[in-house]
C-alpha cells in the first residue's frame, strides 16, 4: 500500500509543478532540495515528510492544504476497522 500512496503523492506533486510552469530543477531549488531527491518524490520512490511537503508547497506556490486535498482525493479508500 505504501508504494501506491507514494505514487499518488508523486503524481500530485508533478501535476502541481507543471501547473506552476516549473521544471524539476527549479521546483527542487525553491524547496531547498536536491533535484534528484525531488525527482524521487515525484516518481513515488520515497515518502515525503510533512516538513518537506511544507517546503514543496511553498515552492509550488500553493498551500499544503491544497496539496493534501488533492492527494486525499486520489488515494484509494481504506476499509474502516471495527473497534470491537
Amino acid at each position: 500500500m505504501r508504494e501506491q500512496e507514494n505514487r499518488v503523492v508523486g503524481e500530485v506533486l508533478r501535476s502541481f509543478r507543471e501547473a506552476a510552469g516549473l521544471d524539476q530543477a527549479e521546483a527542487a531549488y525553491r524547496a531547498r532540495l536536491h533535484r534528484a531527491q525531488y525527482g524521487h518524490y515525484e516518481q513515488g520512490r520515497n515518502a515525503v515528510s510533512f516538513v518537506t511537503m511544507l517546503y514543496i508547497a511553498e515552492a509550488l506556490g500553493v498551500g499544503v492544504e491544497e496539496l493534501g486535498s488533492a492527494i486525499r482525493e486520489r488515494l484509494p479508500r481504506r476499509p474502516v476497522r471495527d473497534r470491537a
